[in-house]
């Protein structure tokens, strides 16, 4: 079982800063032309509107992960809720931003740096 620490930075690699690899972008404008019907296949269209309007993919992706961020906080703060029998997790949203690996806190700056591939 993983500790309180290993568990929070998990969130932030997997969950939150997983949106700085701007692939997402490409799989989800794939994705909602493939599957019109599919849930939130919206999605496609809108982020083809801000592309298209001059958004960067690494501004969709800082504002995915602040999205993400926001998710994870009120999931782990709806832990404190009377009947949810998690012990020790009634405080997980009030560690979450210090679990960032950046060290910041979720402060500007504290998204991972876009990686350079050689085709770049």
């Amino acid at each position: 079982m993983a500790s309180r620490n290993e568990f929070l930075g998990h969130l932030w690699r997997k969950v939150i800063n997983s949106f700085m690899d701007e692939s997402w972008i490409d799989k989800q404008l794939r994705m909602s032309e493939r599957f019109p019907n599919a849930p939130f296949a919206d999605l496609g269209p809108l982020l083809a509107r801000l592309l298209e309007l001059g958004a960067t993919r690494r501004e969709l992706s800082l504002f995915a992960r602040a999205i993400a961020y926001r998710s994870v906080f009120q999931t782990l703060y709806a832990f404190r809720y009377p009947g949810i029998d998690e012990k020790g997790s009634g405080s997980l949203h009030e560690s979450i931003l210090n679990a960032d690996p950046s060290g910041r806190d979720g402060r500007p700056n504290s998204a991972p740096a876009k990686e350079q591939h050689p085709s770049d």
